[in-house]
């Protein structure tokens, strides 16, 4: 399974019961979204790896408690702690033409406010009130908000952002 085909939607966070049951943290913005899934792609040793939902329980901000057919108990639970949980990109909302979600920018080019390419995009790090892109700039990695977007072009997978003076620099 390709891993560009998958979005992040959280990590095992804990164990929860003596029968197998996990607690996870979704960290995606709209968390109830996912209050009724039959299956939760866990990453092992570089793989999606589809384990199936026997009962989801959400919690209050983010968390979910869950328990997956074939976990049956502590020790086989204690396994899956701080794996990181992953869901098919088409369970997520379609958004509007001028709308993008953070994991979709990973892998653009990214260009200044002139036209010139400076690097590519990395990683996405969602920061309170300030998300902000890892841009790749002659070999630097340079942390660029997003708010200084200009502009997202989805079909050529191009970013246009400004790029303060001094930002590579430090």
């Amino acid at each position: 399974m390709k891993f560009d085909e998958y979005f992040n939607l959280g990590a095992i966070s804990k164990v929860f019961s003596f029968k197998g049951e996990i607690v996870a943290r979704f960290d995606v913005e709209v968390p109830n979204l996912f209050d009724n899934l039959n299956a939760i792609f866990i990453e092992e040793k570089g793989s999606l790896v589809p384990y199936f939902v026997e009962k989801i329980d959400p919690q209050i901000n983010g968390f979910a408690r869950i328990k997956f057919r074939g976990i049956d108990t502590q020790e086989q639970a204690k396994k899956l702690l701080k794996c990181d949980l992953y869901l098919p990109d088409n369970l997520l909302p379609k958004l509007k033409e001028d709308e993008f979600y953070f994991h979709e920018i990973v892998g653009y080019t990214a260009f200044d406010e002139e036209g010139k390419e400076v690097g590519e995009v990395v990683e996405i790090y969602d920061l309170p009130n300030n998300p902000v892109a890892e841009i790749l700039i002659e070999g630097k990695e340079v942390l660029v908000p997003l708010n200084l977007m200009i502009e997202l072009d989805k079909k050529n997978k191009k970013l246009h952002i400004e790029i303060p003076d001094g930002l590579v620099d430090l």
